[in-house]
């Protein structure tokens, strides 16, 4: 039998530890707020378009790439360049949409105690006018501008980069596309959320471009074209986390059954999601699923997928000497970012304050708590790295070798690969691991500051008044009880048989799980009425003497019918 969610999660955690740090800076405090301002006035560096200077900090950056779209007689102008080249790609553009709107869906008290909200919704409607461009009927989608081997000869500003430059791919009904379709639903569902009290009618056009996207993904399943720069592993992540954001607006069970076969598949390499030891990015979503599905079911197939993956980054994955856990070479600070905003994300629903201190950890490594004593986020503390790959920024052109000077124009907020597995850094232009920069990386560590600046900066956020009804975000400390477990005690036998009795016979007024403020599930309630009488002795009874192996109705964490 299931025991009571948070229990078993606080008991997965016993055996792990906390970090002790070798060098003398471990200890050393951080400002959070401001690393959070910079890490979001990045993406001015990299927007695209007639429109690229406007509302932008960088006096370095003006209009670019004015034509885009033009070649198939569409305005696909807008967005953002990927990295530091200016080719639009499509599966880390919707998941910096999507991941940073996520961000501040969950933490918009942060945001706004920082003075960070109306910068980031312009960062987010910049992302999603384009997204919504890129979907001119209710079957295409266009998800890539610009060539990437072309590209990738130029070194120069993107204003005066030659063009038009090509529309390689579109997703339709000839063209499979269930990745990028998928992530790029979650990102306009989320802005959905995040807009609909300031824009009803701009928020409605996304959702409607959402369902739109995910009823296209899952009835023309198969990856998207893209096999050179952003190969796509998987699709069924997308596709669950696209479903995800959809019930957290409709609350149709229907999405949840969908996720649930989604997640019956196989990763490529022939493993069961819910044994993931990578972490949220671009092509992995598998995470950021199991995260958010915790919070809103309870139910434990998610709640083992989470303890799983953080038990394995905490206590057994690589770490440098230093502290960082060590993924991949190729873009490390982005993964530990992102474990960083994930963990949590957990703690939010656990309370577990060994996942508070491992993100922290991980955070304050990127901010210069490391051997080197160097930030990894350009502009912020003293020591940080000079020479960004990235052609805007750097100033120069392939000319003498001048782009491996360190960049005339700050870069500021942009958060670089990272180190190595000993914690040395090379700050060099063409050491592309050390040194590229990226909307993907700093999209979930836009997230992770905010969560940690909640818990260990200086702000203060408003609490809502008492008598504001609790959303699902706003109930994270609910806990699990199973149906027709009366008492709580994990167990589902004949003492729960004598208080339904009890109950009903009206010698008790109140059942013990519905003395639990936490506790939001009618476990009494087995037929899924909405009463509690003599149909539900009945079930209760037959459940017992095993003549049933489950009960009709299943719930969600808040009480919800789900079947």
């Amino acid at each position: 039998m299931r025991k009571i969610a948070v229990l078993l999660i606080t008991l997965t955690f016993l055996v792990t530890t906390l970090f002790s740090m070798s060098f003398s800076s471990a200890a050393a405090s951080h400002d959070y707020a401001t690393a959070l301002k910079y890490s979001i006035l990045f993406y001015d560096a990299n927007k695209c378009g007639p429109d690229a200077a406007v509302d932008n900090v960088f006096s370095w950056r003006g209009p670019c790439h004015t034509t885009d779209g033009s070649e198939i007689g569409l305005d696909l102008t807008g967005g953002y360049h990927d990295a530091g080249d200016h080719v639009k790609f499509g599966l880390p553009q919707a998941y910096a949409a999507a991941v940073l709107g996520w961000s501040l869906y969950e933490y918009k008290g942060v945001f706004d105690a920082t003075g960070n909200t109306s910068k980031m919704l312009s960062t987010l409607k910049y992302f999603t006018d384009y997204l919504l461009k890129c979907h001119p009927d209710s079957n295409t989608f266009y998800y890539q501008v610009g060539d990437g081997q072309a590209d990738h000869t130029y070194w120069g500003a993107p204003e005066v980069q030659p063009g038009p430059r090509p529309v390689p791919y579109v997703a339709n009904a000839s063209n499979a596309a269930s990745d990028v379709c998928g992530l790029t639903s979650a990102a306009l569902t989320i802005m959905y959320l995040n807009y609909k009290d300031i824009d009803q009618n701009y928020a409605n056009k996304c959702l409607k471009a959402a369902k739109e996207l995910y009823t296209m993904a899952k009835t023309n399943l198969g990856y998207y074209a893209e096999n050179a720069f952003y190969i796509s592993h998987s699709y069924w992540d997308d596709l669950s986390f696209a479903a995800t954001w959809l019930y957290v607006v409709e609350k149709d069970p229907t999405y949840l059954k969908e996720i649930d076969s989604y997640l019956s598949n196989k990763t490529l390499w022939g493993e069961s999601p819910f044994n993931n030891k990578w972490t949220m990015c671009w092509d992995d979503m598998y995470m950021a699923v199991f995260c958010k599905l915790a919070e809103i079911t309870g139910e434990q197939k998610y709640i083992d997928a989470m303890n799983y993956n953080l038990d394995y980054w905490m206590n057994s994955l690589n770490t440098t000497p230093g502290g960082l856990k060590y993924l991949d070479s190729w873009g490390v600070l982005r993964y530990a970012a992102a474990e960083a905003f994930i963990a949590m994300r957990y703690y939010e629903l656990t309370k577990n304050e060994a996942l508070k201190s491992f993100a922290k950890s991980q955070i304050d490594y990127i901010l210069g708590s490391n051997p080197i004593n160097m930030s990894y986020v350009i502009g912020y503390g003293s020591n940080y790295p000079k020479c960004p790959h990235h052609r805007a920024a750097n100033g120069y052109t392939y000319a003498n070798g001048d782009n491996a000077k360190p960049a005339k124009n700050l870069l500021l907020g942009a958060l670089v690969g990272g180190p190595n597995m000993s914690d040395n850094f090379i700050d060099d232009v063409n050491q592309f691991q050390f040194t590229e920069v990226a909307i993907d990386y700093n999209a979930a560590f836009v997230g992770a500051l905010a969560a940690i600046e909640k818990y260990y900066g200086n702000i203060v956020i408003p609490t809502p008044p008492a008598t504001t009804p609790p959303s699902p975000t706003a109930t994270p400390s609910l806990i699990w009880c199973d149906v027709g477990d009366l008492n709580v005690d994990g167990s589902i036998n004949s003492v729960d048989i004598t208080y339904m009795k009890r109950y009903l016979l009206r010698s008790i007024s109140v059942l013990p799980y519905q003395e639990n403020e936490r506790i939001r599930i009618p476990a009494a309630d087995t037929n899924g009425d909405g009463a509690i009488n003599s149909s539900d002795m009945v079930l209760l009874k037959r459940y017992v003497l095993r003549s049933i192996s489950e009960f009709p109705v299943k719930y969600d964490i808040y009480g919800n019918i789900i079947n």
